[in-house]
């Protein structure tokens, strides 16, 4: 689910509906809270994208939250950009801008650019209670499709002949990012 999420920034990215250097509160005017943390405000679209939001613990958000107004409300620990740590919700927040800049789902969004030149039949995804696609998880689909959409990213984007993805997003979003803070460095010498 995460990896279509990434996908339908990339292909907005390329759309020029959005950029990575945007603030993620740009996005939603009405849901912002009265008070808004100093690191809240710099937070782009990139920092989602690479987990690095720096908000340090997960919210549980359940039927009764308004989800991303949950998130502009958090308080991150550290500046955004800086630190790795694997946060759910930011793959979430990245459905919602997809969701705010071109007005349909991101499953909508991703039907006639991914799922359709794939031949990608009988999916769905889950959805929060505002109507969002989850983003981080509830995307269900065949192994043989997921092999198709691994085998699009080894082919840099190209499907048939097509241009789906663009080769320079896949090569953007395979590559390391950010060291992860904890446990025993295990990163490969050629990725420092």
């Amino acid at each position: 689910s995460k990896t279509f999420t990434a996908t339908g920034i990339g292909l907005a990215i390329a759309e020029n509906r959005l950029k990575l250097t945007d603030k993620v509160v740009s996005f939603f005017p009405a849901s912002l809270p009265d008070t808004i943390s100093d690191y809240m405000k710099i937070m782009t679209v990139k920092d989602l994208l690479m987990m690095s939001t720096g908000i340090a613990v997960e919210p549980r958000l359940g039927q009764d939250d308004e989800w991303v107004r949950s998130f502009l409300s958090r308080t991150p620990a550290s500046k955004p950009g800086t630190v790795f740590k694997y946060y759910n919700t930011a793959t979430f927040m990245l459905s919602a801008i997809v969701q705010q800049v071109t007005g349909e789902t991101l499953f909508d969004y991703l039907q006639p650019r991914i799922f359709k030149p794939l031949e990608i039949k009988g999916i769905d995804w889950d959805l929060n209670p505002q109507g969002i696609n989850l983003g981080l998880m509830g995307l269900r689909l065949r192994t043989e499709d997921m092999g198709k959409f691994g085998q699009l990213l080894l082919q840099k984007g190209n499907w048939n002949g097509k241009q789906l993805i663009p080769e320079e997003w896949v090569r953007e979003a395979t590559a390391f990012k950010i060291k992860s803070e904890g446990g025993t460095d295990k990163t490969p010498p050629e990725l420092n």
